[in-house]
């Protein structure tokens, strides 16, 4: 059992925010019929999404590829030093640097390359790249960073996690001519292009920090993979070349699948929760859930025997900030403190999931 103590949490936005109703009703609208328009400002949960993208200076009738206005290392750089100055703690103090990096914008090298150069981390600093595992890779940087403690890893452990995939979205979107209810493929091209905020959060994680914020037990962290003979088929995204021989992110989802196998993963990890710590998981009155869209939300709260008032929090952060993928764990766990929910070492609840699967995280409350 090793227990990882948060010292800071921080999460950065690109400077461009748009409303859904203001993507699709100008931005977007001759690209989409009537009854999409009502389909996507009704059903989203969503009121406001950031991006990468200046969007007044974009032709949305073009199919021509379009490079980001503030790049994923930027807002990583900026991240790191905000934790380092409201941690009071120094480049050298970082033992080990984890990114979770789910952008084209560094297939190769690893962002982390540019990063320890620029934060002017130490040597001996060990370094992990954390690439496609999509919206729940948290948890996986949590018990690799327990991992580096238990092996004697004197300094701390960076994780900065990119969630950014307006690019992808985009530049399919601007190959469509128009997105109705028919084509599933299209509609499922813009519903992601939408719920998606493009964003970086991070935290330093310790043995032992007097000012932590948060802790969070390596025992208290359940997941559940799809380990199904063919659940890798669920949803991809590759790229690929069209009939013109350009390079395009071509994306198969079965939207369907994949809610139901991360409905039932899901179940199970509560499961092992309650048969571990029943009175304990009781006792908790403040659960979130990754933010992937009001209607992913209903379907796991249902499945799941969630009540609606203890995934309120996670609710309210959707309709503010849109679906901000992996980062949306540390979102949670910031602002259920940040807005007082919890008492001093009070447990809340993270339920997690994505493309891989699901976990679930206890956390408790420092402050």
């Amino acid at each position: 059992m090793v227990s990882v103590e948060l010292s800071q949490i921080c999460i950065n936005y690109p400077r461009f925010s748009y409303s859904i109703k203001e993507i699709v009703d100008d931005f977007l609208r001759p690209k989409l019929d009537r009854q999409v328009r009502e389909y996507v400002k009704e059903n989203l949960g969503i009121d406001k999404v950031f991006k990468i993208y200046d969007f007044d200076k974009i032709d949305f009738s073009k199919n021509d590829y379009l490079e980001p206005d503030v790049s994923k290392n930027e807002l990583f750089l900026k991240t790191a030093r905000d934790l380092l100055k409201k941690s009071k703690q120094k480049a050298v103090d970082i033992g080990m640097l984890i990114t979770v990096n789910d952008n084209n914008q560094f297939l190769d090298p690893a962002p982390t390359v540019e990063i320890v150069s620029k934060l002017g981390l130490s040597e001996d600093v060990r370094t992990q790249n954390m690439q496609g595992l999509a919206c729940s890779s948290f948890s996986e940087a949590l018990l690799n960073s327990a991992g580096y403690f238990q092996l004697n890893g004197k300094n701390n452990s960076m994780v900065l996690i990119g969630s950014m995939y307006t690019d992808w979205f985009l530049d399919r979107l601007k190959q469509i001519k128009l997105v109705s209810k028919k084509n599933k493929s299209d509609l499922n091209n813009l519903v992601y292009f939408l719920i998606f905020s493009d964003v970086v959060g991070g935290t330093i994680l310790s043995k032992y920090d007097k000012n932590r914020i948060a802790s969070i037990d390596s025992n208290d962290i359940f997941s559940c993979k799809d380990s199904r003979k063919n659940g890798y088929k669920k949803a991809s995204l590759k790229l690929s070349s069209n009939k013109k021989n350009r390079i395009i992110f071509d994306m198969n989802l079965d939207s369907k699948v994949l809610k139901k196998t991360v409905g039932n993963l899901c179940q199970k990890n509560i499961r092992q929760v309650e048969k571990k710590a029943l009175d304990e998981y009781r006792k908790i009155k403040v659960l979130g859930l990754h933010t992937a869209g009001a209607r992913f939300l209903d379907y796991i709260i249902s499945k799941c025997n969630i009540s609606k008032e203890k995934a309120a929090l996670s609710y309210s952060l959707m309709k503010e900030t849109g679906n901000t993928g992996a980062v949306s764990s540390l979102q949670f766990i910031h602002e259920s403190i940040k807005r007082k929910l919890l008492l001093k070492n009070e447990k809340g609840c993270f339920v997690d999931y994505g493309w891989e699967g699901s976990n679930i995280l206890l956390f408790k409350n420092r402050k």
